[in-house]
């Protein structure tokens, strides 16, 4: 199973983006009867970028966001996980630190022993492969697995 960055999201959010028609087509998540989940805090970010969108586009996302399990981050297992990826990153210069959400995001994914999709490179990329999340990160023009 999936949690789902808040950037894939968003594309799914978009018309035509080919980058929700790539994930869909790799990952099929409309003809799955298992849910994809997302951590609360990417309901907090999507419906922050949804200030600014059209009636349409923000029905739209609900409609999403009902259709998703939601992953709250209250537990002392996920605030664990936080504080150890945050200080790893810290003492090791890692792009994440500077974002708290993906870091809730990546302790959400691991705690939940969920694959996290994004297109995050930057922040994900470098802890791909290693114990603190189990990541695949898709490009963000094409929604193509980075190698």
């Amino acid at each position: 199973m999936y949690l789902l960055d808040t950037n894939i999201v968003l594309h799914a959010t978009r018309q035509g983006s080919p980058v929700a028609a790539a994930v869909e087509r790799q990952y099929g998540f409309s003809q799955l009867s298992i849910r994809p989940a997302v951590c609360e805090v990417t309901i907090g970010e999507l419906l922050a970028f949804a200030q600014s969108w059209g009636a349409p586009r923000r029905a739209m996302l609900r409609r999403m966001i009902g259709d998703f399990l939601v992953i709250p981050i209250g537990r002392e297992s996920i605030y664990t996980r936080w504080a150890e990826l945050y200080s790893h990153a810290r003492a090791h210069g890692l792009a994440i630190q500077h974002d708290h959400n993906d870091v809730w995001i990546a302790a959400v994914a691991h705690v939940a022993g969920l694959q996290l999709l994004s297109t995050d490179g930057a922040a994900f990329l470098p802890l791909r492969g290693t114990e603190w999340v189990d990541v695949v990160v898709l490009n963000p023009k094409t929604g193509i697995a980075v190698p």
